[in-house]
């Protein structure tokens, strides 16, 4: 039975998870240290606990995949294969693997010692599992778009072919060998992140929909496993016996807990209850200067969508009046120590897979701040001064500094004679509106699923269903559909480059905003862990520094 359930999408980014805080508990045969952190004779960490936005979503790979889902992905599930701190593919749950001359087939071989939390094989059908799954449209996978590279996927999807025709052979219980319908540049990149070429245990298939609920029949193939699960509070992983590389997790427990609030966080941390924080700015603010912070260089982007399907913009000049009326510079500093402004759609800090540049500098500004030249073109679409404007909204969740945003952007439109109303809107009905594709001015953020542009450019091709911002662009379209098949990286970079122009500085339909650096609250006694090329975390060798 196909599990169908009815949640509120969240807003798909990691940014929350991939800096967690850590909070100290106590348990037997811990012995005396400096460290707010409790480890054990052997010198292992007792807990950690780390704070996670609202527990909504779900915890399936081929479902509803939000904050919480990729913390659970991060410590509970492992990919065919991952990435190193700096960038390069590593085996995990797979030991090798091939790719055909012709590029279309992939061949992985999964470990022999690859278990489940239960002591079960883990196996190529379990892999087949999820992309079955995903592909049947009444499980809301987030992310089926990302197998559609695969042979028949999105004709499955489309109801057009049948299941069984998918270009995935599980035939050999530990080789999975996936055939593409052609050519894909970035077809390895998805593998290290993306839900939907992750594992599902056996429990997927079962009649309770609600299995990824329940820790126990939400088995783990990853270091840790689901052992606790408190609704709404907090859910506790525990060291996996039978993970494949159990010997060198350092970490025997890790309490997830569910806090929205960043005053509640802030105060936790400087009373000594969380250990390891992502900083809220203002508390960072307080520590500059101090061994504590750190800031870590995400990729990701904080934007704008202007819905072009919707009066006024409609109207190309409408879409790039706003656009060049924002003054990213004054929107940082509201923002805090953490923020830089971001002239790109593909998040500024990126590098090149040609040359290691960043990808902010490689692109350059693509909107320019020109309140003039803004006035001008508003003139000229029929509404000087804002005369004759529609009622003209901005949508944004009520979370963090959303709200100071949203009235540093009403008072730098208001200077072209606008007044925008402010809608400000729980997490869980913003995501869902925003699904609709109906708001003028909507609030959006975009952490990289994977470490290539298109894990931000590929979302608005005009089929795919992230596309929130409902662009229906045919020369977009077909310049990603070039760079897909381009197996050149320079000549790749330039089509994606030119795509990114396209829908940011001519088009108009993207308003890049700013980027956040992490800043992280963090004992300087801890060590042995690291954010990889994207930023998530492995906490699997996390020591407390000897004295």
């Amino acid at each position: 039975m196909m599990k169908s359930k009815n949640l509120s999408q969240l807003f798909v980014t990691v940014f929350s998870f991939a800096f967690a805080s850590v909070l100290l508990t106590s348990c037997g045969g811990e012995k005396k240290s400096k460290s707010r952190v409790k480890t054990n004779e052997k010198g292992e960490i007792i807990e950690i606990a780390v704070a996670n936005q609202s527990e909504t979503g779900e915890y399936d790979p081929a479902g509803a995949a939000a904050y919480v889902y990729f913390s659970h992905q991060s410590y509970a599930l492992d990919p065919l294969i991952t990435y190193t701190k700096d960038g390069l593919y590593t085996p995990a749950t797979a030991e090798s693997w091939e790719i055909s001359e012709d590029l279309l087939t992939y061949t992985f071989h999964i470990r022999k010692n690859a278990k489940w939390s239960d002591g079960s094989d883990v196996t190529s059908a379990d892999f087949l599992n999820t992309m079955v799954r995903s592909l049947e449209p009444d499980n809301g996978a987030w992310y089926v778009d990302f197998l559609f590279p695969i042979k028949n996927a999105e004709a499955i999807f489309a109801g057009k072919a049948s299941p069984d025709s998918l270009g995935v052979d599980a035939s050999e219980p530990k080789v999975l060998k996936i055939t593409l319908e052609k050519p894909c540049a970035y077809f390895l990149d998805m593998f290290p992140n993306v839900p939907t070429f992750y594992p599902s245990c056996k429990y997927a298939k079962d009649e309770d929909k609600d299995w990824d609920m329940l820790p126990e029949k939400n088995l783990s193939n990853g270091p840790w496993y689901m052992a606790e699960r408190k609704p709404g509070e907090y859910v506790v992983y525990k060291k996996n016996p039978y993970f494949y590389d159990a010997e060198n997790v350092n970490v025997l427990s890790i309490k997830m807990r569910f806090m929205d609030d960043d005053q509640a966080r802030s105060a936790a941390y400087q009373t000594g209850e969380l250990t390891m924080l992502a900083a809220p700015s203002a508390l960072a603010e307080k520590y500059q200067g101090s061994p504590e912070l750190t800031f870590t260089e995400i990729p990701q982007t904080n934007l704008v969508y202007i819905n072009p399907n919707v009066a006024p913009f409609d109207n190309p000049k409408v879409r790039k009046a706003f656009a060049l009326a924002v003054n990213r510079e004054d929107i940082s500093k509201v923002v805090g120590i953490s923020c830089e402004p971001s002239k790109t759609f593909v998040g500024r800090f990126l590098k090149s897979k040609v040359d290691g540049t960043p990808w902010g500098v490689m692109q350059g500004n693509l909107l320019d701040e020109n309140i003039e030249e803004a006035k001008k073109l508003l003139a000229e679409a029929g509404y000087p001064n804002g005369e004759g404007l529609p009622k003209i909204s901005y949508t944004y969740p009520s979370l963090s500094y959303e709200g100071d945003v949203a009235q540093v952007l009403q008072q730098q439109w208001k200077l072209l004679g606008v007044d925008v109303e402010l809608k400000a809107l729980e997490n869980e009905v913003y995501v869902a509106t925003r699904r609709e594709k109906t708001e003028q001015l909507i609030r959006m953020q975009w952490y990289a699923d994977y470490n290539d542009p298109t894990s931000w450019l590929m979302m608005i091709v005009s089929d795919n269903s992230l596309n929130d911002v409902g662009y229906n662009s045919a020369e977009y379209d077909a310049l990603m559909a070039e760079s897909n098949l381009e197996l050149d990286i320079q000549k790749r970079q330039d089509l994606l480059l030119k795509a990114e122009k396209l829908a940011v500085s001519e088009d108009t339909v993207i308003l890049p905003l700013f980027t956040n650096n992490t800043a992280n609250l963090i004992p300087p006694e801890l060590v042995d862990y690291y954010y990889d090329v994207i930023a998530y975390p492995n906490y699997r060798a996390m020591k407390v520094k000897a004295e």
